[in-house]
């Protein structure tokens, strides 16, 4: 909110709309749910439209910044290994996702479970729905492109 001008409100455009959110399902963003892996939730998409808090340092991991901090290693690998989760910096979800290795075809994508790029799923999350990626194998493209894409 800038300015209160009585029954008038003024916002910065920003405050409105996330310019620099890219995501593949828009209408996720702000629907009441909240999406808590990236790109959803980032700065750059208000934290999922403001459907997620803000993020909270867990403890014992420097720079690992979380919505839900009791999801770091307790025994379970959030969401096939997204980001920002299986991240080094959270100690690949405290231990519990593999540690991301290379992708065949892909040179610079590391992700915890290759097995899910090209598996007909669009996994929409950081690693995965990324250009490093191939954008999941193909799976995320809309089908106009699936068949032209190349790194």
């Amino acid at each position: 909110l800038v300015r209160d001008f009585g029954f008038v409100k003024v916002y910065n455009v920003l405050e409105l709309f996330y310019v620099d959110c890219v995501v593949e399902k828009s209408e996720q963003i702000g629907n009441g749910v909240c999406d808590i892996y990236e790109p959803y939730y980032t700065e750059e998409c208000g934290y999922d439209g403001g459907d997620c808090g803000f993020p909270v340092l867990v403890e014992g991991y420097d720079n690992c910044m979380v919505a839900e901090p009791a999801f770091i290693g307790n025994g379970f690998c959030y969401v096939d290994g997204v980001l920002p989760f299986s991240s080094e910096k959270c100690g690949f979800d405290g231990g519990d996702c593999p540690i991301p290795s290379p992708v065949e075809g892909y040179p610079n994508c590391l992700v915890s479970f290759p097995e899910r790029i090209a598996d007909g799923t669009c996994l929409d999350s950081l690693p995965y729905n990324s250009y490093e990626c191939g954008f999941d194998g193909g799976d995320c493209l809309p089908p106009e492109f699936a068949q032209t894409f190349t790194l």
